[in-house]
């Protein structure tokens, strides 16, 4: 899987320690403001590190933000001109709903919100994920993910829906 981290600070960290301890990537890319804090990735086989958000929209198909929630929609803005069809947008920010994220990049993306816990940490989450009418055809990709870190529940659509 070639995945990008938008946002590598303390989930996103604990979230790739747990890819690439699972051998579950072929290529990652870890965004950060300031790559010094996520040094501890360099060298890691097919691991790279960037402060180009387009760089890691560009060599990915799956975005995984975890980006503070004041700076999402400036970042989706940022991007969203350079998705393709085939990307997956996976959110794990808090208070930042599907439709808000469909506003801002469309409802004909593949948009799963995931709310893992943290013991994501230790790969023993207990992450809930969710998503739009087009994401529910890519939440097998977001459950083979975070089933790596742990364990995963769908939440149904209309479930879903009613709780944005």
């Amino acid at each position: 899987m070639k995945i990008a981290i938008i946002g590598t600070g303390n989930l996103g960290k604990s979230i790739a320690k747990g890819l690439i301890t699972n051998n579950a990537i072929t290529t990652l890319v870890l965004t950060k403001r300031n790559l010094e804090s996520i040094a501890e990735f360099e060298g890691y086989k097919n691991v790279i590190l960037t402060t180009d958000n387009l760089q890691a929209v560009q060599k990915s198909d799956i975005l995984i933000f975890a980006v503070q929630p004041a700076h999402f929609e400036l970042v989706l803005k940022a991007i969203a001109p350079h998705l393709n069809e085939n990307h997956i947008i996976i959110s794990t920010i808090t208070g930042f709903t599907i439709p808000k994220i469909e506003a801002v990049v469309g409802a004909n993306r593949f948009i799963i919100r995931a709310m893992p816990n943290t013991a994501i940490a230790v790969g023993k989450s207990m992450t809930c994920l969710c998503s739009n009418l087009q994401g529910a055809k890519r939440i097998k990709v977001a459950e083979a993910i975070f089933n790596r870190l742990g364990h995963t529940l769908a939440i149904p659509n209309l479930k879903c829906k009613q709780r944005q």
